[in-house]
């Protein structure tokens, strides 16, 4: 696997096969996205409109459009940027149609290849909930942030009582797993849906955890099956979204070959579960864990580089939203948070112990 610009392939394993959601607000959807000429060319290239309670998401002037299944293939990525193009030619009145902090990237892979095998699900879910904060910042375009309301809870006008449990539409779920992990009682499997939970909780959204940042609530479904990344931000750039599903997908097929080829990736997991570092080091151990080329590391170097620092991040650690996978700290930073007078007292004793210490020394040398 490499990452190709433009529409080339991207070497995906065969069994990586991926739906997409996109979401854009300022969007003519009446007589002009979802009708005519531009209803046909959509529904030629297999794509469609979002239904039910999915579309209400963006339905007060906006749309959102969701794919058949797609496979790496390059008339895929050309299809993407079509449909990218398509929402954009209708715009609300004389505004532009955007992908703004109401939208989400929504990105479906098939997971049975991870299904089949609860080993392989437990590394997918270890690997997602260790990296977790590193996939936040690494799943959007360089220089834009999490949207806030990915992470945290803030009523939209979708349903009042949905609004009052629900923390965010794509919540961090890392603490949760490790600590099932750790404690031996995390669940990797899931039975097929029966009547109740597919034709009547799936259909009014009522799991929780469907608004995860890594939503599993299809996994085993007959219907679709699937493992859905819904932390990145919304966006009309069809090359971001190649990126993410690169991303992604490398994540799924390390899940997949680290059990099959333990051998081949023995260091490269010890060096990546060690938290005894910085947080840089752990972003380049977890890139340098699911991908080989430098210049992929680079693109998704440069995203976290350029957002780790941002306030809706340093607002989530301080709330404790993040795993602590690796130090937060340097010790400049450090520094700054230790109170003066505890600093004070600390050398006070160190200046203590090295005088007594050197008294002992010249009573021992006048004995002699």
């Amino acid at each position: 696997m490499k990452y190709a610009g433009k529409n080339k392939e991207l070497g995906l394993p065969d069994y990586i096969i991926f739906g997409i959601e996109i979401e854009a607000n300022n969007v003519k959807t009446k007589n002009g996205l979802y009708d005519g000429e531009s209803g046909k060319y959509i529904e030629e290239l297999g794509w469609h409109k979002a239904t039910g309670m999915e579309e209400s998401l963006v339905k007060h002037g906006g749309a959102e459009l969701v794919s058949p299944k797609l496979k790496d293939e390059e008339r895929t990525y050309e299809n993407i940027e079509s449909i990218c193009n398509q929402i954009k030619k209708y715009p609300l009145k004389d505004t532009e149609a955007v992908a703004d902090e109401k939208c989400g990237l929504h990105i479906h892979f098939d997971s049975e290849c991870l299904r089949k095998d609860p080993r392989k699900m437990k590394a997918f879910r270890k690997i997602t909930a260790e990296a977790e904060e590193l996939i936040y910042k690494m799943c959007n375009e360089k220089g834009n942030p999490i949207r806030k309301d990915a992470i945290s809870k803030k009523y939209n006008g979708l349903n009042l009582i949905s609004s009052l449990w629900r923390k965010g539409m794509a919540v961090p779920t890392g603490k949760k797993v490790l600590k099932k992990i750790e404690k031996g009682t995390l669940k990797v499997s899931y039975k097929k849906f029966g009547i109740l939970r597919r034709n009547v909780v799936s259909k009014y959204k009522l799991d929780e955890r469907r608004y995860a940042g890594l939503n599993l609530t299809n996994v085993g479904n007959p219907n679709k099956n699937t493992v859905e990344f819904r932390m990145a931000n919304g966006t009309l750039d069809s090359n971001v979204i190649k990126q993410n599903v690169f991303l992604y997908a490398s994540i799924i097929k390390t899940a997949v070959e680290m059990v099959d080829n333990p051998e081949k990736y023995t260091d490269r997991l010890e060096k990546f579960y060690n938290r005894d570092v910085t947080e840089k080091e752990k972003a380049e151990n977890f890139l340098d864990l699911i991908m080989d080329s430098e210049e992929d590391k680079k693109i998704y170097m440069d995203r976290w580089e350029s957002v780790k620092d941002s306030e809706i991040f340093k607002d989530a650690n301080k709330r404790r939203i993040f795993p602590e996978t690796f130090k937060k700290d340097d010790f400049k930073d450090l520094s700054r948070k230790v109170a003066r007078g505890r600093i004070t007292q600390v050398y006070n004793m160190i200046k203590d112990v090295l005088t007594n210490t050197k008294e002992k020394g010249e009573m021992s040398g006048d004995a002699r």
